[in-house]
């Protein structure tokens, strides 16, 4: 299944929209402000890989200087 969001700061848009939506057989589902950090940081997670960002000689300097700092 694949998702459209929409963002609007006009409710009575959002209104119509769902109206059609729903209209059209498609479900809806209207997310409050919470669900929409949530998104958002699970989108940066993802973008943000360290797995994939992270290289063997950085992982190694940055352990040696955690030591040198005790």
């Amino acid at each position: 299944m694949e998702s459209i969001i929409i963002h609007s700061s006009n409710k009575k848009d959002l209104d119509l929209l769902q109206y059609l939506a729903q209209k059209m057989g498609l479900e809806t589902q209207v997310l409050n402000q919470s669900a929409k950090e949530d998104i958002a940081m699970i989108k940066a997670i993802h973008e943000n890989d360290p797995a994939e960002n992270l290289n063997l000689e950085d992982a190694l300097a940055y352990y040696q200087t955690l030591d040198k700092a005790k």
